[in-house]
């Protein structure tokens, strides 16, 4: 490309085909606020169809997975208690004699008594 020089009227020169001003960072800057709320929007709308798949794949699980996910004794002798691990991650305390209940944890936090 051949760049020709022009002299205006006010006497200064002037490249054509030359832009002499930072157009290029104020168009990225209007893009960048332009595509922000687009941006968000998208984004929005992915963590909206993934808590809708985890969902969906929660009530498979709860469907499909047994019951009791893990099943260990505790102690020795007779102050041995049964521990289980339970559909949706409750921690449980068996009695292996009579088979009561002795404590159980809330869905997801082991260490929390419900």
């Amino acid at each position: 490309m051949h760049l020709s020089k022009e002299t205006p009227a006010s006497g200064s020169n002037h490249t054509t085909g030359v832009n002499t001003q930072n157009t290029a960072a104020i168009v990225n800057d209007l893009a960048a606020s332009i595509n922000t709320p687009a941006t968000d929007y998208v984004r929005d709308l992915a963590k909206a169809g993934a808590a809708r798949l985890l969902t969906k794949a929660s009530i498979f699980a709860s469907l499909h997975a047994p019951h009791t996910l893990w099943t260990r004794r505790m102690g020795t002798g007779a102050a041995a208690l049964l521990v289980r691990l339970e559909w949706p991650g409750v921690l449980c305390v068996y009695d292996p004699r009579t088979g009561d209940k002795l404590a159980t944890s809330a869905p997801g936090q082991p260490e929390t008594l419900q």
